[in-house]
């Protein structure tokens, strides 16, 4: 099962990226503003044991995010799996990735990649 999740974002919201130079200058940021993210990828597979006992295996896509902040994500939905062990999860996995994505990342006041 694979998911595309759309983050909710603020209108406008800035993304800022810093982008080293090869020679002696300092380095160089730039900052726009966006109104849509590439998607979240969220692939599950459900063992037989899905949901009473086991959670989905699953794993994330996220072309804007390090592996740092994506393992961020992976360890939240591990919690959110553990707060309801033996309940379909997949859907509240769903919702809290397109609500809470950017503040559980501290992105709310503009995204940094």
């Amino acid at each position: 099962l694979q998911i595309y999740v759309h983050c909710e974002i603020p209108d406008g919201i800035s993304v800022s990226t810093e982008l080293q130079s090869v020679d002696d200058c300092p380095d160089n940021q730039f900052t726009f503003s966006v109104k849509h993210l590439a998607p979240i990828s969220l692939t599950c597979l459900m063992p037989p044991s899905y949901p009473s006992h086991h959670p989905p295996y699953f794993s994330l896509g996220v072309q804007w995010l390090d592996s740092v902040k994506v393992s961020t994500l992976c360890h939240m939905l591990d919690s959110i799996w553990a707060q309801q062990s033996g309940q379909e999860v997949i859907f509240e996995w769903v919702q809290w990735l397109q609500s809470s994505t950017l503040s559980h990342l501290g992105f709310d006041g503009g995204i940094i990649i």
